[in-house]
């Protein structure tokens, strides 16, 4: 998977996606610590995952999942 782009809102975090088959997948993290640690295992479990087949469809769930 390539990532395409990063946004933050607060303590929460999102990724976006485009996965090998070409579908775009967002993820939502919640930051828990700035430790390095803990930001590994924070990444590894996201809250919201989303897949569609367009860039600004995926834009829009991450946007609202954020609150943005």
């Amino acid at each position: 998977m390539f990532l395409v782009e990063e946004r933050r809102n607060g303590q929460r975090r999102a990724e976006i996606y485009m996965r090998p088959d070409g579908l775009f997948e967002g993820r939502i993290y919640r930051l828990t610590s700035e430790t390095a640690s803990e930001a590994i295992r924070a990444k590894a479990e996201f809250e919201i995952c989303g897949v569609t087949e367009t860039l600004p469809r995926i834009e829009t769930l991450v946007d609202e999942g954020l609150g943005l």
